[in-house]
């Protein structure tokens, strides 16, 4: 047999292999609960400032059809209470909140700089189901968007090796009482584990296997996402992605994570 043809094969047996390993010896994995970022964002990261946002599920009022009204925290007099109707405010969609495990943790926030360019980050944390996250395209199709383009971004870090930041371009059609109004976005996001970080949704579920299969350990894995508006023919939001994720990246991980990759 060739090559060529033995390796979709080769792949299989190790598969296989590596699935019969998991039965025999997963029974016992225990959950690690300490993760690798801390949740929370700042409100200030180089020239970019931040405010989180909140977001009300009544079904009733300000959240039919799963369009959830939203919030910034400067902006409400008590930070839990919807202004509108006096629900409780939660740090997730009402469809994120709906869909995924109640142990699942969320911060979100808006920031803005000195030139007017705004951007929305977020970072989503499981809890014990391995279904806390998934794939963002996923959701992001769900949303009724077009997935234009996808490719890995690298983002210098002074003291360490470049991250790797997967980059999805989107666009989709609002329809406005003038018309319809195209827009145009980008997603970028990657994984973090208690000790590890990808770019890619295979390999956080490779990294998350092999620590079930050889350590008996399931981790908490994050993934921080980054979006915001681009223009059509341009990749200049690139900038801004990597200004940014430069600035927020030593605040949103835990200290043992940065000890681990910066090599301390």
């Amino acid at each position: 047999m060739e090559k060529s043809l033995f390796k979709p094969f080769l792949s299989i047996i190790i598969l296989m292999s590596l699935s019969i390993v998991a039965l025999a010896f997963t029974v016992g994995v225990s959950l690690d609960p300490k993760p690798g970022v801390v949740m929370s964002l700042p409100k200030e990261v180089g020239k970019w400032g931040g405010d989180e946002i909140r977001s009300c599920h009544n079904p009733e009022m300000c959240a039919k059809e799963y369009r959830d009204a939203n919030f910034y925290v400067s902006e409400l007099e008590i930070p839990d209470i919807c202004p509108n109707c006096g629900s409780k405010l939660f740090n997730c969609s009402r469809a994120e909140k709906e869909q995924l495990p109640e142990d699942t943790e969320f911060v979100r926030a808006a920031y803005t700089n000195d030139a007017g360019d705004r951007l929305y980050t977020s970072i989503v944390l499981s809890g014990t189901a391995r279904d806390s996250i998934h794939r963002p395209q996923r959701c992001l199709k769900g949303q009724g968007n077009t997935l234009d383009d996808e490719y890995t971004l690298e983002v210098p870090l002074e003291g360490r090796d470049p991250l790797g930041v997967r980059i999805i371009k989107t666009s989709r059609t609002f329809h406005t009482p003038t018309g319809p109004k195209p827009y145009y976005g980008y997603y970028a996001y990657w994984f973090v584990g208690q000790e590890r970080e990808t770019p890619y949704h295979i390999g956080r579920m490779f990294w998350l296997a092999w620590d079930r299969v050889v350590r008996s350990t399931a981790n908490r894995w994050a993934y921080i996402a980054v979006s915001g508006e681009r223009k059509a023919d341009s990749d200049d939001y690139e900038e801004t992605v990597i200004d940014f994720v430069q600035h927020v990246y030593p605040f949103i991980l835990t200290e043992t994570m940065k000890q681990k990759v910066y090599g301390q």
